[in-house]
């Protein structure tokens, strides 16, 4: 039976190896995420914001004009003496609708100042990342060829 002693020198290396493997792998998905975000803030500055907002300026109005039915109807059922409160009802739907309205255009152009900003950044983002990547390929080589240096080979 033969037996070999452990080395221990060629398994710190394997792990080294490994680590900077994902090390590689990690700076790779950074840029690639990357990547995929400066795809997406291009596509928000590229669509036109009437389109953005289109979604939100349509759900206001049609909330407006269900509220404004409802506020009619409600005033035509009820009792003079509740007009008042069916006044105010009605002014805060429409008040909650034109703030949920105005914080959706809000939103959106926060979302396009976002987008400037990260297109803005994108060559030092790139760069950044193309650095990690550069130094993880060098200490992923220098990591094997230390794992090959450290194998011992078995004499037959």
């Amino acid at each position: 039976m033969h037996t070999t002693s452990y080395n221990h020198a060629h398994d710190k290396a394997q792990l080294l190896a490994r680590r900077h493997e994902r090390d590689l792998h990690w700076a790779k998905e950074r840029r690639r995420q990357h990547e995929r975000e400066s795809a997406e803030a291009r596509a928000v500055l590229a669509a036109r914001p009437l389109r953005l907002a289109r979604s939100a300026l349509w759900s206001g109005g049609s909330l407006l004009a269900v509220t404004a039915a409802a506020w009619a109807v409600a005033l035509t059922v009820v009792e003079p003496s509740w007009s008042a409160v069916v006044d105010g009802a009605g002014a805060l739907v429409v008040l909650a609708v034109v703030v949920a309205v105005g914080v959706a255009l809000g939103r959106i152009r926060a979302r396009r100042a976002a987008a400037r900003a990260l297109l803005h950044s994108r060559g030092d983002r790139l760069s950044h990342t193309q650095y990690h990547i550069h130094e993880s390929v060098h200490s992923f080589i220098d990591a094997r060829v230390d794992v090959v240096n450290t194998r011992t080979s078995i004499p037959a």
